[in-house]
């Protein structure tokens, strides 16, 4: 596979809260907003329609997504990454 195969895959992306994907886009991920569980399904629908390498995700705001999405996740593209919560690092988070 050459470089540029590779480049095909699609984008990275960041969903979750606002401050989580704020920092993960400094690194120059996509970012996409997704406040809460009645968000996701219009965040996972635009995801679905876009070529997308990977999303990172905030380990306990996975948590918060219905079911139904969180299994179809596990079985489809793109990959999901969870990354640590940033809960504990944050004074005065949610």
């Amino acid at each position: 596979m050459t470089f540029l195969e590779k480049q095909n895959y699609g984008k990275g992306y960041v969903l979750g809260r606002q401050l989580f994907i704020e920092l993960w886009s400094l690194l120059g991920f996509e970012a996409m907003v997704c406040e809460g569980p009645e968000d996701f399904p219009e965040c996972f629908r635009k995801l679905q329609s876009e070529e997308v390498a990977f999303v990172l995700v905030e380990s306990d705001w996975v948590e918060s997504i219905p079911e139904f999405y969180k299994r179809k996740a596990k079985t489809s593209d793109p990959v999901w990454v969870q990354m640590p919560s940033l809960k504990s690092s944050v004074k005065g988070w949610e």
